[in-house]
């Protein structure tokens, strides 16, 4: 059995894969980049909305456990671009200007450089895929949530309420919701688990919509690819065993949601 292996570069790892799906997992870094301070409320520049710095523990094992067995079940594994440093000083699913600490002065902040890895080997992976497919291609950003208790669930999936998968609903507005999509292969009938939102008229829980990844790479841009945000609740997250079950059932999710929707047509 080939493991996947990563490549570490200004704190980011990836892995440049040959299935056109992208496991992206910007929250779940413990280091600390060098010469960077930590973000404080105080130092943010106006405009930029309240943020966290508390990591998404164990999105990076499921990330990675799912990519390992989309190569051990389709023999082909996805790209995949993980953020290593620690939210406290960098949070790679923030715009630029609102991502670090500003320097004092006029210089380039150090900060920059690892913020610049992360999007930039993104970037590359999206253009990469959507060369070889004449466009198509799927986007995954794996986060982590507590259980939302004006909407219970185990899995929050946004999409800014569609437009991050605006090619995929071109080609069928249904894609979400047949029994054999991600959401009906995760769902009560196929692996038990509740999927948010559970209805296809029902908006998106705002803190869980999509954020600046799946809205800067996602489909509702000529050159971006379909885009899910994957916000995964810590009452799975923190159990070992539901933990490793999740990595199995995301991982044919993700799989059969490539082969219906994107290989065939590549």
């Amino acid at each position: 059995m080939w493991n996947i292996t990563y490549e570490e570069v200004n704190l980011v790892s990836c892995h440049r894969g040959t299935l056109p799906v992208i496991l992206g997992c910007p929250h779940d870094g413990e280091k600390i980049p060098a010469g960077v301070p930590r973000r404080t409320r105080t130092g943010s520049p106006p405009g930029c909305p309240p943020f966290k710095t508390n990591r998404d523990r164990h999105t990076r094992e499921i990330a990675t456990g799912v990519a390992q067995r989309l190569l051990d079940v389709f023999g082909e594994a996805p790209y995949i671009v993980i953020a290593e440093y620690d939210r406290e000083y960098i949070d790679a699913n923030r715009p630029l200007d609102c991502a670090f600490e500003p320097p004092a002065g006029n210089e380039i902040p150090a900060a920059k450089q690892y913020y610049d890895e992360y999007h930039n080997t993104l970037r590359s992976f999206v253009d990469e895929i959507r060369a070889e497919t004449g466009g198509m291609g799927l986007l995954f950003d794996f986060h982590g949530t507590r259980v939302i208790g004006e909407d219970p669930a185990d899995l929050y999936l946004g999409t800014d309420n569609k437009r991050t998968i605006t090619r995929l609903l071109r080609f069928d507005p249904q894609a979400l919701w047949r029994r054999r999509s991600l959401r009906g292969s995760l769902g009560a009938e196929a692996a038990g688990y509740v999927v948010s939102p559970k209805k296809p008229d029902v908006k998106e829980t705002k803190d869980v919509d999509g954020g600046y990844t799946v809205r800067t790479y996602g489909s509702s841009h000529e050159d971006g690819v379909d885009a899910i945000q994957l916000e995964i609740a810590s009452t799975l997250r923190d159990d070992r065993e539901k933990r490793a079950s999740l990595i199995e059932n995301l991982a044919f999710a993700i799989g059969n949601m490539s082969a219906r929707y994107v290989c065939h047509r590549s």
